[in-house]
């Protein structure tokens, strides 16, 4: 009877620990691709800010240099951190921790400078407002 039971949990404890590393394979798999998509979305801004009217292949270069600096400093972080702690390297932190510094690089960069309103943005609500007269904060018709 006693073999019975050990053999049952030995296989309830089998399947659970496969179940469990499936389940932490997947998390860590969504947790790089949620990483990575932040990092790659982050880095656009900065090498926008970047080109200063380069054109063709030199702007692929930009993008690139500002993509392999941040993921290049973000893994020399993580490396220290992982020989500290003595744990893996390979982490969704790495892209986290370089999408990080891609946003405080663009902060930088663009810091003090005037924001440019993008042409079209508010789907001409503005030149609505003008060409009909009225007060753009209460709708009401401008006094003559």
């Amino acid at each position: 009877m006693a073999d019975v039971d050990s053999q049952l949990t030995s296989t309830e404890d089998e399947k659970y620990l496969a179940d469990r590393r499936r389940r932490r394979h997947r998390g860590r798999l969504v947790g790089f691709l949620v990483c990575v998509a932040l990092w790659v979305l982050s880095v656009v801004p900065l090498a926008r800010e970047s080109i200063d009217g380069r054109e063709g292949a030199a702007v692929v270069a930009v993008y690139l240099a500002v993509a392999g600096l941040s993921l290049g400093v973000a893994a020399v972080i993580r490396g220290i951190y992982a020989l500290l702690r003595k744990q893996r390297f390979w982490s969704p932190w790495v892209f986290l921790i370089a999408a990080l510094l891609a946003v405080a690089g663009y902060a930088i960069q663009s810091a003090g400078e005037e924001v440019v309103p993008i042409p079209g943005a508010l789907g001409g609500v503005e030149s609505q407002v003008a060409d009909s007269g009225r007060v753009a904060s209460g709708g009401m018709a401008a006094p003559e």
